[in-house]
């Protein structure tokens, strides 16, 4: 599933972006709004690399809508708030690529499956030879990175 913040046709590098744990604190289940806490050395990161000409893209697992403890409205509403908030510190996001499928569903997007990189490649042209995944988790994030063939950045607060 996605949202999609601003669209472009240009042939980009991008960065991919895992969000809770990496752009902001995992809750865990993140979806309050008052929760919300931006970790500012990702945000000097992000925008590092938006200066040099780089699209941000969040890529995130969001099974606590499909376990019911949050609504894909709550979801949207923090969201929105981590976009708004990264915006405030001059971060752009293009997108946000989530899947809302529990562990056990066995879908294509769950990272480190590659379904959530796939449809942001349907929707934007990606310079993939110069594009980075950059996460939290060497497991989840870093093995997305190896299967699309992707750079990784492992980030640790």
């Amino acid at each position: 599933m996605k949202i999609i913040h601003q669209k472009d046709g240009q042939l980009l590098k991008t960065v991919f972006v895992d969000r809770d744990g990496t752009i902001n604190r995992d809750c865990p289940y993140c979806h309050r709004p008052e929760d919300l806490h931006i970790y500012e050395d990702t945000v000097d990161l992000l925008r590092s690399y938006q200066d040099k000409g780089y699209r941000i893209i969040i890529v995130t697992n969001q099974s606590g809508i499909g376990r019911g403890y949050f609504s894909l409205d709550e979801f949207r509403n923090f969201n929105q708030a981590v976009v708004d908030s990264l915006k405030h510190r001059g971060v752009f996001v293009s997108a946000t690529y989530f899947c809302p499928h529990r562990p056990d569903e066995g879908c294509s997007c769950r990272k480190p499956g590659r379904g959530l990189i796939d449809e942001a490649l349907s929707d934007f042209r990606v310079d993939m030879a110069g594009s980075i995944v950059i996460g939290d988790r060497e497991d989840i994030d870093g093995d997305l990175a190896r299967k699309v063939g992707l750079l990784f950045n492992l980030i640790r607060h």
